[in-house]
C-alpha cells in the first residue's frame, strides 16, 4: 500500500503511510526497518500478517504470515536483529477445564528479517500472558505475567522473569523489591509492606532500558477476586497506577539476570495517567510511553523531565525508535514519524 508523504508538521511530526489490516499488535526496528504485527480483525484477535515499511516508496509490504495462534496482549521483543513473540493465550478454552480457561500458548516463536521466516524456539519456563517485555541488549526480557499450575489450573503471579539470549536461550531474571519510600495514606506498616511488591509487580505494563538502567509502570496491579493488597486503598492503588514509575539497576550473573528496585519516580502530575499503560520504548536516552487512552508521554531519566505531547489527532497505538526518529501508528492505521528537538 502506498501513501503520499507529507510535509513536517509543526513540533517535528510527519504523517506516512497508513498501515493495511487490522489495528497492531506492534511496531518494532529489525536491522533498520519497520515491522508491524496485524491481527485476524476477528474475535478472537489473533496475530495472523507482518509487515514491512518500505521508506523509498512510502509503502507497507507483505511479509510471511505468523504462523502460530497468539492473542493481542502478547510479548515481544527484538534480539540480535530477530522478532520474538509469545506470552499470550491461543484464542482458544480447554475443554477439559471446568471454568472454560483460556489455552496459554506453549510456544515462543522467533522471526528472521533475513530469510523472512518464522520458526519456534524453545518454550520459556511458566509460560503465560501479560508479561512486561522490552530488549535489554544483547537481551530480550520479559518480568512478571501470569503462569497457571496446570495440576490445580490455577493462575498465578510470577514473581521475577525470564531473560532470552539467541545463544544461551532462557535464563532467569531476579527482581528485589524493597526500600521503596512508604506510601503516606498507609499508615499501617503491616499494609504498608503488604503493598511493597504489589506497587512494582504489573500486569500487561511497559517496560524499557537507558544508560543500563531498567524502567517499568502501567498495566494494573497484582490482584485477584479473593486477594486484593489494595484493599481499602483504592484511591492509593489508582494514584500508585496513575503516577509512579520505578527505577531498577542491572546486575549480570553467569547463567541469570538480577534487577534491584532503586528509585520510584513519579510523573509531575495525574493528568500523565500510566494506568494501564502497555506499550514504550527508549530513543536516546527518553522514554516514550503510550497511554491506555493513545497519548504520548515522554521521560528523560539524566534530567527527571516529562513531557506530554497535545498536537496529536489520533490517539497512538503502538511505537518504535529507528535511526535517532520515533514512529508511530496511530488508531487510523497511518504511520506517523517523529523528529525529536
Amino acid at each position: 500500500m502506498r501513501d503520499h508523504v507529507s510535509p513536517q508538521q509543526p513540533g517535528g511530526w510527519r504523517t506516512l503511510a497508513e498501515l493495511p489490516g487490522s489495528t497492531p499488535f506492534f511496531l518494532v526496528n529489525l536491522q533498520g526497518n519497520l515491522y508491524a504485527g496485524t491481527g485476524n480483525g476477528q474475535y478472537p484477535d489473533l496475530l495472523t500478517k507482518l509487515w514491512q515499511y518500505d521508506a523509498e516508496t512510502n509503502s507497507w509490504k507483505s511479509k510471511k504470515d505468523f504462523p502460530g495462534k497468539l492473542a493481542d496482549g502478547l510479548s515481544y521483543f527484538t534480539v540480535a536483529g530477530k522478532l520474538y513473540v509469545g506470552f499470550s493465550t491461543t484464542g482458544e478454552t480447554d475443554p477439559f477445564a471446568s471454568f472454560g480457561l483460556e489455552v496459554y500458548s506453549s510456544n515462543f516463536y522467533e522471526y528472521d528479517p533475513a530469510t523472512d521466516n518464522w520458526k519456534t524456539v524453545a518454550a520459556p519456563p511458566r509460560y503465560g500472558r501479560g508479561a512486561i517485555s522490552f530488549p535489554l541488549q544483547p537481551y530480550g526480557v520479559a518480568l512478571w505475567g501470569t503462569y497457571r499450575n496446570m495440576s490445580s489450573q490455577q493462575t498465578k503471579f510470577n514473581a521475577g522473569g525470564v531473560v532470552y539470549d539467541a545463544v544461551k536461550g532462557w535464563m532467569p531474571v531476579n527482581v528485589t523489591i524493597s526500600n521503596l519510600p512508604a506510601i503516606p495514606q498507609i499508615t499501617d506498616d503491616r499494609i504498608q509492606s503488604q503493598v511493597m511488591a504489589s506497587r512494582v509487580i504489573r500486569y500487561r505494563g511497559f517496560g524499557f532500558s537507558i544508560n543500563n538502567r531498567v524502567y517499568t509502570g502501567g498495566g494494573d496491579t497484582r490482584h485477584s477476586s479473593t486477594v486484593d493488597p489494595f484493599y481499602g486503598y483504592e484511591e492509593v492503588r489508582k494514584d500508585v497506577l496513575a503516577r509512579e514509575l520505578y527505577e531498577f539497576e542491572i546486575a549480570e550473573k553467569p547463567g541469570s539476570l538480577d534487577l534491584a528496585v532503586s528509585n520510584a519516580i513519579k510523573a509531575p502530575a495525574p493528568d500523565y495517567d500510566l494506568t494501564l499503560a502497555s506499550q514504550a520504548f527508549a530513543l536516546d536516552q527518553t522514554g516514550y510511553i503510550i497511554t491506555a487512552h493513545g497519548q504520548l508521554v515522554s521521560f528523560r531519566p539524566a534530567s527527571n523531565q516529562w513531557q506530554k505531547f497535545n498536537d496529536l489527532t489520533s490517539p497512538l497505538v503502538v511505537g518504535t525508535g529507528a535511526a535517532g526518529k520515533a514512529y508511530f501508528i496511530n488508531q487510523t492505521h497511518q504511520l506517523l514519524e517523529y523528529t525529536p528537538d
